[in-house]
């Protein structure tokens, strides 16, 4: 009998391990977004990512409608977090590039490199600047919960094309630059 239950909670402890490796394959993946109103106009914070493997890509805004931020990023995956490389989109206080009209082949010129963390804490979206980098850095930030479904409008063709690009071509961008 004493074996038997030694057995179970044996299989059962490897079953819980498995789904959690499993969870955590695709960790990043979707959309997270968080809007409040301020006068009258609504402002939203959103990130749409894709993870594959140890790569995340995705595009990103911050702001009104229309009068935002855009960009794109590109971060590796390192274990529970994650570390935005590349980023570029509207020029502002972080961006310094303007996403390239023709992101493929990748040009790391046409890129800002960068080194954030992205975190997921308590089930939300944290993207931190270089000095904090864990979940007790985050303070009083409430991050980006993770959406069901986008409610911001549909992605570009050019958007999507990236991100498959940017998932399945193992060069983008080219080893040599990752580090």
């Amino acid at each position: 009998m004493r074996l038997s239950i030694a057995m179970l909670f044996c299989l059962a402890s490897f079953v819980t391990v498995s789904s959690a490796r499993a969870d955590t394959s695709r960790l990043f993946d979707g959309v997270w977004e968080s809007c409040e109103s301020s006068s009258g106009t609504q402002i939203c914070e959103y990130y749409v990512l894709r993870q594959k493997e140890g790569r995340i890509c995705g595009l990103w805004h911050h702001g009104a409608p229309s009068r935002g931020f855009d960009g794109r990023l590109i971060a590796e995956v390192e274990g529970l977090s994650g570390r935005v490389k590349y980023m570029c989109g509207t020029p502002g206080s972080q961006i310094r590039t303007e996403c390239p009209p023709q992101p493929i082949p990748f040009n790391a010129a046409e890129w800002t490199k960068t080194d954030r963390p992205l975190l997921i804490c308590d089930r939300r979206l944290y993207e931190l600047d270089g000095r904090n980098r864990s979940c007790a850095d985050i303070g009083k930030s409430p991050g980006l919960p993770k959406l069901s479904s986008f409610s911001q409008p549909e992605l570009s063709q050019e958007d999507r094309d990236w991100m498959v690009a940017c998932l399945i071509d193992p060069t983008y961008p080219p080893p040599a630059l990752r580090r």
